[in-house]
């Protein structure tokens, strides 16, 4: 997956998570915007960026 799919992901379920009908729904998109911010993260390490622009999803 490329950064540019990740980085789609994680803004729709951002939104997902904004838009949730239910608070569980809402901690589900939340967690999964959470799992794309990492993989985002730890791909810009292995890039060697020092510092990642996008390191959490709050």
């Amino acid at each position: 997956m490329d950064m540019n799919e990740l980085y789609r992901l994680h803004q729709v379920s951002i939104t997902q998570a904004a838009n949730a009908a239910t608070v569980e729904a809402r901690i589900s998109h939340a967690g999964r915007a959470s799992g794309y911010a990492a993989l985002i993260a730890g791909k810009q390490l292995s890039f060697g960026v020092d510092r990642p622009t996008l390191v959490s999803s709050s």
